[in-house]
């Protein structure tokens, strides 16, 4: 019954799959809000948000602190003319927890994170872009997912090749919130179709449930489908099906 309503909440996220080659433009950062260590992406998307109250809005990322790795959603505004950069730190029921006012420079983003009278100073140092809106080739760049397990998080691993339109997943480290350390890997190189590119936000290409089951975007089909992974408990392990489940037949 979980596995089902996963499977349905994949179904209706996949009212914003791709439609076309090459939409990602992602910035990975890494550095410091104070004194915690933190890790932050985020995705420039125009016109991404439907709604009026968010019709400025151009960039959705993620950020963890790194000592507690419980991915984070962010929304907001880059002003590319002033190279202003305003996020809002999501938190629950949708409702925003906190604001990092930025600026961008093209190795680095400073300025401060605030809640309520809280504010403290951020200074985060550029590790790679992902770009897949170019013929440029690329290979091990790490993207955070947004959906995370409760002991889990994920990072996709992305590559690109110089003839191909657009990146792809190659492979899924799935790592312990604990200790930070990798609990296992998928490598997806064999499966004939992409997997990871499905979703127009990079972050969003994991789908999670209440269990340790999860769905993994791929190309499959029409409009694209999913890999499932399921948890064994008797070998406390995850196994990935390598065939590609299509939505939309």
């Amino acid at each position: 019954m979980k596995t089902k309503l996963i499977v349905l909440m994949f179904a209706l996220i996949l009212t914003s799959v791709k439609t076309f080659a090459g939409w990602y433009n992602t910035y990975n950062y890494t550095g410091l809000i104070d004194r915690y260590p933190v890790t932050l992406s985020f995705q420039i998307k125009e016109g991404y948000f439907g709604e009026p109250a968010k019709k400025h809005y151009n960039v959705i990322g993620v950020y963890k602190y790194d000592k507690l790795n419980h991915p984070i959603r962010l929304e907001g505004v880059f002003n590319q003319s002033t190279q202003e950069i305003k996020i809002y730190e999501i938190g629950t029921n949708d409702r925003v927890s906190a604001t990092f006012h930025l600026h961008f420079s093209p190795q680095q983003l400073t300025g401060s994170w605030s809640r309520g009278k809280s504010k403290l100073k951020v200074n985060l140092r550029l590790v790679n872009r992902l770009s897949d809106l170019s013929d440029e080739a690329f290979d091990n760049i790490q993207i955070l997912q947004f959906p995370s397990l409760q002991h889990y998080y994920f990072i996709g691993v992305y590559a690109k090749k110089s003839k191909s339109t657009e990146a792809h997943m190659r492979e899924l480290k799935i790592i312990n919130k604990e200790t930070n350390k990798i609990f296992q890997t998928f490598n997806f190189e064999h499966i004939e179709t992409p997997t990871g590119n499905v979703m127009t936000i990079i972050y969003d290409n994991i789908t999670t449930g209440k269990d340790n089951n999860f769905l993994i975007s791929n190309q499959i089909g029409r409009v694209g489908g999913y890999l499932n992974v399921n948890f064994n408990i008797k070998n406390k392990q995850f196994v990935l099906n390598p065939e590609p489940v299509a939505e939309g037949l």
